[in-house]
């Protein structure tokens, strides 16, 4: 209610903003008028005493008369158009003022909330508390970190970095990351996530230090999903529109299942496709995915022991390989082959299915990231 009566009063006073000046002037005219014509008469009474006296002739005095008489005619024409012709302008310009808070009423219902109550006051005090709380808790942590002689426990400096990252802080949370990228085992998630914060910070622009960073976090995990995105980030900011988004959908391409990451990636490539005048890109539906277990597999693993479930997660991986003879070109199945192979210590298995995909990424270009996983998964098995 208070709302409703304080929107009322606020509407008055625009109209009447917008007709004092209009009324005032209007007043203001005709006082003009009036004193002008006043004027005239005098002078007319001094003309017809001056050709009295002498000082001008008949001739001089009908002159003056005549003229005067006409500016008398123009002053009480200025009169006319206040309550004739020239009230159409008057006229929109009241209308306005009667308009625009209606209007504004108008767009509030449909665009505001009148309806929402307002927060109590006990509640918004809650929390800004619990704000207050939770910056005094993030700084005590930093303080403490920093004063540690060892620099602090890097999962302290991820906790901080995260939290920052939730208030908003992005500076304060690419700080945090900077100070567990500098450590030994650093991770590409890491590397990434110090990309991420630093670009937030810069409202999306990415800078030297954040080309930096995604560098080492691609160089550490060329398939690292962050990193791919974040360079066609700055691929885009540089001009390199369709390098951009084909990196984009070279790296959807090495995917053989869905994964949370990939609307982000497409609402980029589509953004990136809408610059170059290109159709919309939608995701793919993995047809000839290799299948994981449905979702009754994973239910009745659960019931299994240690040892079933061993045995159950081979078979899985048994019919995987199976497959994999009837498609040996596939080369997203031969990478997932030996991974899972690498996860059962099968490193001999995991070697084979390795090669099998060497076999396929040697005749890729020397720059494919395909390339480099296979290198990579060879090296650390001894190859």
């Amino acid at each position: 209610m208070i709302f409703w009566v304080s929107a009322a009063a606020l509407a008055l006073l625009t109209m009447l903003a917008f007709l004092w000046p209009l009324l005032r002037r209007n007043e203001g005219a005709m006082d003009r008028a009036d004193g002008a014509i006043a004027i005239f008469r005098d002078q007319l009474g001094e003309v017809d005493r001056d050709a009295e006296r002498g000082i001008i002739s008949g001739l001089e005095a009908e002159a003056a008369r005549t003229e005067i008489k006409r500016r008398m005619i123009a002053a009480d024409k200025g009169r006319g158009p206040v309550d004739s012709g020239g009230l159409s302008g008057r006229k929109l310009l009241i209308a306005c003022a009667l308009l625009t808070p209606l209007a504004g009423a108008a767009l509030y219902t449909q665009l505001g909330a009148p309806t929402v109550p307002s927060i109590p006051f006990a509640e918004r005090a809650a929390e800004l508390t619990e704000a207050q709380n939770l910056d005094k808790l993030t700084t005590q942590l930093r303080t403490k970190l920093e004063s540690e002689p060892d620099g602090g426990e890097t999962r302290g400096w991820e906790l901080l970095a995260t939290t920052y990252g939730n208030m908003g802080r992005y500076g304060d949370a690419a700080y945090a990351y900077s100070r567990i990228v500098e450590r030994d085992g650093a991770t590409s998630a890491t590397w990434s996530q110090y990309a991420e914060a630093l670009i937030s910070a810069e409202n999306g622009t990415v800078t030297k230090t954040a080309e930096e960073a995604i560098a080492r976090s691609i160089a550490l995990d060329p398939l690292n999903p962050a990193g791919t995105y974040y360079n066609a980030v700055a691929m885009g900011q540089a001009g390199q529109t369709e390098q951009a988004r084909q990196s984009l959908l070279d790296r959807l391409a090495l995917e053989t299942a869905p994964a949370p990451w990939m609307p982000f990636y497409l609402r980029e490539i589509n953004r990136l496709g809408d610059l170059l005048g290109l159709e919309p890109a939608t995701l793919p539906d993995f047809p000839d995915a290799p299948r994981g277990p449905s979702a009754a597999d994973v239910d009745a693993a659960s019931e299994m022991s240690a040892e079933d479930r061993q045995e159950f997660v081979r078979t899985m991986v048994g019919n995987l390989a199976e497959r994999m003879k009837d498609e040996p070109d596939n080369l997203q199945g031969w990478l997932q082959l030996a991974r899972a192979y690498g996860v059962l210590g099968e490193d001999d298995n995991a070697r084979a299915a390795y090669e099998s995909a060497k076999a396929l990424t040697d005749k890729l270009p020397e720059d494919d990231p395909r390339r480099v996983t296979v290198e990579q998964g060879l090296a650390a098995l001894g190859n």
